[in-house]
């Protein structure tokens, strides 16, 4: 698998497609197809995405891509779904039912969310394959620098020049129309309603405030803003691909995301190990894996300062914001018990608040595998997530050949991190991205697709 890439913004040897690609340090619009103009500017255009609703992102998409169909085509080319879409549509309809049968206040936004999110990634996945869309890595990576760049002005502006005041936050232009209430930070009703740049009054180290970063909630930043670090990571220029990496990872510490930090830096591990064992050779890393554990376990001062460090590490990260990692633990305490007591179907929805007066202290919260799927789905629900995962990493593993390796990357980091976060409509277009994304100067590379996406 090839992990480098050219991009000519920050390179000076470009081969002859990235030449045609960009002018000077400009994207060439016109050589860009249907589906790379529409996914550089979905990316570019995430600041309007945080402004309209990111909830209703990826049903947006959707209804696009219908009317493009129906207007250029009078029928919405779809061929035989695969096992993948089969089972996250079946996924998101077995959420709906399982949300109407134990809700107590069943709404129609209740219901809509499930079809939203899952049911909307379902079906663009399944448009997805269907047209066999690719995106040349150099477009995402083009548009996430424009992004981060635009995020790093952004933070500079709040925190240097107006010191991050206290600010009555906005609703979304979605909350605006359907009038969702008044802004409550301990409220899970006001997380992507309201426009909430950072949070004033929780300071983390250094006195910073923890900024979203057009996102609804830090945690969905650290995701985006990691995967954009992953593709700078495959610029073949080390110098710009170590800059950007780096501006990527002060974002995230600015996010203050303590299970983004700890995933992100065992992807980045994971990934050194991989690459250079591609360099290398396997015997690099046999030669490197035996040297450390003998020094680790053989010499006393340094088993001492290993295991001192470790411990220290994960005291630090949890102090950080001690109540909310006393809250998770209890969380995930009361989330399995309940899980035991309904294993089968699943509850549908949260259950109590463990913490009182704070709504995102709910039993079946803040973790994706046991909120989720194994608390709200129950096993029958997990077991139909398990297929579309399985099934999903096989079709990628069997293109692997033309496919950057921040695909892989990111979907580890989203995997690490899922057992401790739940995921939104951002995190849900990552993996169809994943999807799209191929390096340049393969035979499988279209460049005159006429697909909107």
């Amino acid at each position: 698998m090839k992990q480098n890439v050219s991009f000519k913004a920050f390179t000076s040897k470009t081969n002859s497609s990235s030449q045609k690609l960009f002018s000077n340090i400009l994207i060439r619009w016109q050589v860009l197809s249907h589906a790379e103009k529409v996914v550089y500017l979905g990316i570019i255009l995430i600041p309007l995405w945080w402004v309209i609703s990111w909830g209703m992102m990826l049903f947006f998409w959707v209804i696009g891509i219908a009317i493009y169909e129906l207007y250029n085509y009078k029928i919405i080319r779809l061929s035989k779904p695969s096992l993948e879409v089969i089972a996250i549509l079946l996924f998101s309809f077995y959420r709906i039912v399982s949300l109407a049968v134990n809700s107590e206040d069943i709404t129609l936004r209740l219901l809509l969310d499930v079809l939203l999110n899952f049911g909307s990634a379902g079906l663009l996945l399944w448009y997805i394959q269907s047209q066999k869309i690719r995106v040349r890595l150099e477009v995402v990576t083009s548009a996430f620098f424009i992004v981060i760049c635009l995020m790093l002005v952004w933070w500079a502006f709040f925190h240097f020049v107006l010191s991050e005041p206290y600010y009555t936050p906005s609703k979304t232009l979605y909350a605006l129309f359907m009038d969702k209430g008044v802004y409550h930070p301990n409220q899970l009703g006001s997380v992507g309603n309201f426009l909430v740049p950072y949070y004033p009054a929780d300071k983390g180290f250094a006195g910073l405030a923890r900024h979203t970063f057009f996102f609804p909630h830090p945690t969905v930043s650290s995701f985006v803003i990691g995967f954009a670090g992953l593709t700078f990571l495959d610029i073949k220029n080390r110098y710009f691909s170590l800059v950007l990496a780096s501006i990527c990872a002060l974002l995230i510490l600015i996010a203050q995301t303590r299970n983004a930090w700890l995933a992100l830096s065992t992807v980045l591990i994971i990934r050194w190990l991989f690459v250079s064992g591609k360099e290398r050779g396997i015997t690099f890393l046999i030669m490197l894996f035996a040297i450390t554990i003998f020094t680790t376990f053989s010499i006393p001062q340094v088993t001492d300062y290993v295991t001192e460090t470790y411990t220290h590490s994960i005291e630090a990260t949890n102090n950080l914001r001690k109540e909310s990692t006393e809250g998770r633990q209890l969380i995930y305490e009361r989330t399995w018990e309940q899980f035991l007591e309904e294993p089968l179907v699943g509850h549908g929805v949260n259950g109590a608040a463990v913490v009182p007066g704070y709504e995102f202290a709910k039993i079946g919260t803040e973790s994706f595998i046991l909120g989720s799927l194994f608390y709200k789905s129950g096993l029958l629900g997990t077991g139909v997530f398990i297929i579309f995962f399985i099934s999903f990493l096989a079709q990628l593993y069997k293109t692997r050949h033309d496919r950057p390796i921040c695909c892989f990357m990111m979907l580890l980091y989203l995997t690490l991190a899922s057992s401790v976060t739940e995921f939104l409509g951002p995190e849900l277009f990552i993996p169809l991205l994943c999807t799209m994304l191929q390096i340049t100067n393969t035979n499988q590379l279209k460049i005159k697709s006429t697909n909107i996406i």
